[in-house]
């Protein structure tokens, strides 16, 4: 199974590795990339910032998980093996610059107030990512054979 940024939309991790788990065979592996919460925002910039994150995902608030208790999900579900590596340094930060230049390119791909938007969105999801609110994770994790 592979997830990409998909498991905070099914009403619990738990549910997604519950299916993740129904659906491999044994010795199967899930393969997934997750977007982990650090540390909860302090300060209104940081809550209205990440508010409006899951706001715009569609996402509440219970979505807001660390790398942790996002592997412990796993591991509960049946996983075993279960390996996380954090990789916002490789994700984030350059996706980050990616938008910012495509946004400031000079180039009108959009009208007006979706640029606007999206450089909005842009500065808070910058700032979470500056300040170690949110990373981004790998996890690797496989169906046990039976014994």
């Amino acid at each position: 199974v592979v997830s990409v940024e998909a498991a905070f939309h099914f009403p619990s991790r738990a549910a997604f590795f519950t299916e993740a788990f129904r659906v491999l065979r044994p010795g199967g592996v899930l393969s997934m990339s997750d977007v982990p919460t650090n540390r909860m925002p302090r300060g209104p910039q940081e809550v209205l910032a990440g508010l409006t994150q899951l706001r715009v995902w569609g996402l509440r608030t219970s979505a807001a998980a660390t790398s942790g208790e996002i592997a412990a999900a796993a591991s509960r579900a049946g996983f075993a093996d279960v390996e996380v590596r954090l990789v916002g340094d490789r994700a984030i930060g350059p996706a980050l610059r990616f938008v910012r230049r495509k946004l400031h390119s000079g180039e009108p791909d959009a009208p007006l107030a979706m640029r606007l938007a999206c450089r909005a969105m842009l500065a808070q999801a910058d700032l979470l990512w500056r300040r170690g609110v949110l990373d981004y994770l790998l996890l690797r994790a496989t169906r046990p054979r039976p014994r």
